[in-house]
């Protein structure tokens, strides 16, 4: 079948959407190593986030997880597409595996070094169907610049991207649905030259880029009352990273094959193309830090 023919709608389980409160459920990662390898402030946080939301139940899908709750929930096609992405790219396996987990299940996200100042109950409203947020990015804020892509044109997204690392919704959510149905396509679609490699093709194909171009989309003509907006995590007691006081990137350290700048995103079911491209890219990689020390050799 021609990807130009393929009816995503149709492919994707269709999850009943019912006016309802966001379940007490919290959902949290860890792909590359087996969850009792949680490193120790991780497994800190996951106690403190247990601990001050005692009625919430909380799961930490690992590795093992993957295969049931995709054919458990969805169909062989789904984890089919799950299985184009990468080993390489965790970061990009964990976008896609989130936004299966809230449009199943519904329930709060947050990632693995991810935690909150107050509990979800202080945090969410009755009238809470989903929750968008942006970075704390401006001249005083503590993400200065984060989120601004040139995908994303400014006079759409003043304040940049829209993150993903929290996650706030009811099962079936029409916000969700429509971001599983751009992943979908944008794996189908996905070209290493056009789509770019590492963080820049994990960015556009699962990550916020693609999560905040599906959100500008299907909320257009959505009614207010299906999604609270608000400026940024921290004004309702979110903290992005419990490694953050190391520097805004210091998780990357924390967490295995976070992203990997050379590999393609895409196996497209072939190990082949997966190694070709990353040859591919690590050669240009080199001859392009090569070209540059002989430019500089001879200036």
């Amino acid at each position: 079948m021609s990807k130009n023919t393929i009816d995503y709608e149709a492919l994707l389980p269709n999850i009943p959407y019912e006016d309802a409160p966001i379940p007490k459920r919290i959902h949290q990662i860890f792909l590359g190593k087996p969850a009792d390898q949680l490193p120790d402030a991780m497994k800190e946080n996951v106690q403190y986030i247990c601990r001050i939301n005692p009625d919430w139940e909380y799961h930490l899908w690992s590795e093992e997880d993957i295969d049931s709750f995709i054919l458990g929930h969805y169909n062989k096609e789904i984890l089919r597409y799950f299985r184009m992405i990468s080993p390489d790219y965790r970061a990009a396996q964990a976008d896609f595996l989130r936004y299966l987990i809230v449009y199943s299940l519904g329930g709060v996200y947050l990632d693995i070094k991810a935690t909150m100042s107050l509990s979800l109950n202080e945090i969410l409203l009755p009238t809470d169907r989903y929750i968008l947020y942006h970075w704390d990015n401006e001249s005083e804020g503590c993400y200065k610049g984060f989120g601004y892509h040139k995908d994303l044109p400014i006079e759409q997204f003043p304040y940049g991207e829209y993150p993903q690392g929290f996650i706030f919704t009811a099962p079936g959510h029409p916000i969700i649905r429509a971001v599983l149905l751009q992943v979908l396509r944008n794996l189908d679609r996905y070209n290493p030259f056009t789509i770019g490699v590492g963080l820049r093709g994990v960015l556009r194909t699962t990550g916020p880029i693609a999560y905040s171009l599906a959100i500008e989309r299907v909320t257009k003509d959505m009614p207010k009352e299906l999604y609270r907006h608000i400026r940024c995590a921290e004004e309702i007691g979110l903290r992005i990273s419990i490694y953050d006081s190391d520097g805004a990137f210091a998780h990357r350290k924390k967490i295995a094959n976070y992203h990997n700048q050379l590999s393609a995103v895409s196996l497209n079911g072939s190990e082949f193309y997966t190694k070709y491209f990353h040859f591919f890219f690590w050669s240009r990689w080199v001859l392009r830090i090569l070209c540059d020390k002989i430019r500089q050799r001879f200036q």
